[in-house]
């Protein structure tokens, strides 16, 4: 499991200052990222060098309490590999201060070899980010 702690900014929000809803896939691809950076590498480069992409195939979001503009926030990532290509990154988006839950879901990815776009199984490498390093 993997914890991010992230920044909600004015330009998360909407007017009435709230993160607006299609921005907490945003967040959580930020978290995302510093998940292989921790691990391993930086995402683009491995991908590129591996000859993958990582699409999304699935998004699911339990939206529980809103979050405002300048909030310190924590989102927790628990990469679980489902089988040779695919896998599910489970989330929760956190307050900092109070460890209250924002949202909670979870993102289904699947490797696909960069040429033809078929799926094709997950390469150790990123295999081996996804479980932490």
């Amino acid at each position: 499991m993997t914890e991010v702690k992230l920044r909600v900014y004015w330009a998360d929000c909407d007017p009435a200052g709230l993160v607006y809803f299609g921005n907490f896939f945003r967040l959580i691809g930020q978290a995302e990222e510093e998940l292989y950076l921790r691990a391993f590498q930086n995402r683009e480069k491995l991908f590129e060098a591996l000859s993958v992409w990582m699409p999304r195939v699935e998004v699911h979001a339990n939206f529980l309490s809103p979050i405002r503009s300048g909030r310190a926030i924590r989102v927790r990532l628990d990469p679980q590999l489902k089988g040779e290509k695919t896998a599910r990154i489970e989330f929760e988006v956190l307050d900092d201060e109070t460890s209250a839950v924002f949202a909670t879901g979870y993102v289904t990815v699947v490797c696909v070899d960069r040429a033809t776009f078929k799926s094709r199984p997950i390469p150790t490498e990123i295999r081996q980010a996804l479980a932490g390093g």
